[in-house]
């Protein structure tokens, strides 16, 4: 039976990831003038924080163009590390089941990434890449071992604390 806790805890991980896939939508919606400035922008704030221990060479290519797209790509893999992460824990929670919750969100969880990959083809100037693909379920899948561990850590230290309250009592 499903408790009203468990319920509730559900339906509030589904509504963040309900949101999670939704703002990552959002963000394949741009065109790539937009994506790029937004990921300029942020390199930039990096690269003056980091010029303030570090003497850098703005004109170097890795400044330039290398450092802004190994940045996309950290962002693709943490954006779906995060959703994996999701979608793992809200199926864990709802059917209490550590390795079913893991195998469903590993076959299910990278079609989030294959569809909004497809997604981008629709967008102005901007084209669906199999790297991003990969590096979309790399990140899923991160989440999602990060999720199983800690539930079965977890359930371990439950069943372990039952145990000790069930020796306990037969003293």
């Amino acid at each position: 039976m499903y408790s009203k806790k468990r319920i509730f805890l559900t339906g509030i991980l589904f509504l963040l990831l309900v949101a999670l896939i939704a703002i990552s939508w959002k963000f394949s919606s741009e065109n790539s003038t937009q994506s790029n400035n937004v990921s300029m922008h942020i390199a930039e704030q990096i690269e003056n924080h980091l010029n303030k221990y570090f003497d850098i060479n703005r004109g170097d290519t890795f400044w330039k163009i290398t450092f802004n797209e190994l940045l996309r790509k950290a962002a693709h893999f943490c954006e779906y590390a995060v959703i994996g992460t999701v979608m793992c824990a809200m199926l864990n929670v709802a059917i209490r089941r550590v390795w079913p919750s893991a195998l469903i969100s590993v076959l299910v969880s990278p079609i989030f990434g294959l569809v909004d990959e497809y997604h981008q083809r629709f967008s102005p100037m901007r084209t669906p890449r199999l790297l991003d693909v990969c590096i979309d379920s790399a990140g899923i899948w991160t989440g999602i071992i990060i999720v199983t561990i800690f539930f079965l850590v977890f359930n371990y230290i439950k069943k372990l604390k039952r145990r000790i309250e069930e020796l306990e009592k037969v003293r």
